[in-house]
């Protein structure tokens, strides 16, 4: 297997790093001849006078098929759960180009005149056959709350979005040079239009099969009185959260430099209070959310950063209940948790969230990775296999 050509790739990365450890998640695909899989893998580092290097590397799943072909484990994968972007369903975040037939096409802009959508149609021919047969699957399109509409899934396109701001005033553009541009600077998502009521489905972030019993879910709620307060705490607490603290204090000091005050707690500000959510899901223990955000001053002299941390309520003993850590807080990235829902069924739930910015991974605009919605999994006890249909920004940040 090792004498052929082999292809490696890393999709779905997140680096979670300090001055003397990193752990970095993502999921593989791996393919050498006939052979190839995918799974989430997680890469542990420790850092040396020499620089990082390679403690431990863990492979937690391996989804086996033919390359180029979507295995059945897959398929299985999209029933359970498939996130819903613009109205649409999203099969696969790694569309294939070959899979297309025709130049691409930009859409008419709509509200968010800064949100540039293209597509290409598609060559059933050269599609894998899995995807060819989930056109006129029934599906239930749900948000954080529960189910919207029931449906089907109809025509079957390459999406691409990213935001960069409008190409025309007249806002009627469909081929051409600027197309083409935007559709190289997309990423590509096989997606299909929903078949089925638009009002009634308006506002659902994710599908799942009709022939599926609905999982229960848990919609995430404002923390309030002492739990909040522990919370909040517990969130200052951390090390990553101090060092926050630490720039925004020589940022404060800069900017009052005659007040003689101390500065406030960077994530307390009136202007971007911190969000504290609790998730209650029937036999498992409660979750508990905080995120936050800084972004003081400008680009060269101000301080930027985000956290969110997620603790396990341990309260076996009612009267010391304890706050237990369940990510790896960064100060990189933030989320919002909406849910908590098994979505595959092991008896671990997943999040969903909205509005995730990983400022660790930044394009050439020095813009973050974004996700509108997404999901993240546990692995290996934390939740930090984070996952979602990314659209990337193009607008200068300063």
């Amino acid at each position: 297997m090792f004498g052929m050509p082999m292809v490696v790739a890393a999709d779905d990365v997140h680096i979670y790093a300090s001055a003397r450890t990193a752990r970095i998640v993502f999921t593989q695909r791996w393919s050498s001849g006939t052979y190839a899989d995918r799974g989430p893998k997680q890469l542990v580092l420790r850092h040396d006078p020499a620089g990082y290097h390679i403690a431990r590397e863990e492979l937690f799943a391996s989804d086996q098929g033919k390359p180029g072909h979507l295995s059945t484990t897959d398929v299985d994968a999209v029933r359970r759960f498939a996130f819903v972007v613009d109205g649409e369903v999203v099969l696969t975040t790694q569309g294939d180009d070959a899979w297309g037939r025709g130049p691409p096409t930009l859409e008419k802009q709509g509200a968010d005149r800064s949100l540039v959508r293209s597509r290409r149609a598609i060559d059933v021919a050269k599609l894998p056959a899995d995807f060819a047969a989930m056109k006129g699957m029934a599906v239930r399109l749900m948000d954080a709350s529960g189910v919207r509409c029931e449906a089907k899934l109809g025509e079957l396109l390459l999406r691409g979005r990213i935001f960069e701001g409008p190409v025309e005033e007249d806002d009627t553009v469909s081929e051409g040079a600027d197309a083409a541009e935007v559709w190289a600077t997309s990423p590509h998502y096989l997606v299909a239009r929903v078949v089925g009521d638009p009002r009634a489905c308006a506002g659902a972030t994710w599908a799942r099969a009709a022939t599926l019993a609905t999982p229960a879910m848990a919609a995430a709620v404002p923390a309030a009185g002492d739990l909040a307060r522990r919370a909040l705490a517990a969130f200052g607490a951390l090390p990553e959260s101090a060092k926050l603290q630490h720039d925004f204090a020589r940022f404060y000091a800069a900017e009052h430099p005659q007040s003689g005050r101390a500065p406030p707690l960077w994530f307390r500000l009136p202007r971007r209070p911190p969000v504290v959510r609790v998730l209650r899901q029937v036999g498992h223990p409660a979750l508990i959310s905080v995120s936050a955000r800084v972004d003081e001053g400008d680009c060269a002299a101000g301080v930027s950063g985000g956290i969110w941390a997620l603790w396990e309520l341990d309260d076996r003993d009612p009267t010391r209940p304890r706050l237990v850590l369940r990510n790896q807080p960064d100060a990189e990235l933030t989320l919002q948790p909406t849910a908590a829902v098994d979505v595959d069924g092991d008896g671990v739930p997943e999040l969903l969230f909205d509005s995730s910015s990983d400022y660790a991974s930044v394009n050439a605009a020095g813009q973050p990775d974004f996700l509108e919605h997404g999901i993240v999994r546990m692995v290996d006890g934390a939740y930090v296999l984070i996952q979602g249909p990314e659209t990337p920004i193009y607008v200068c940040p300063c």
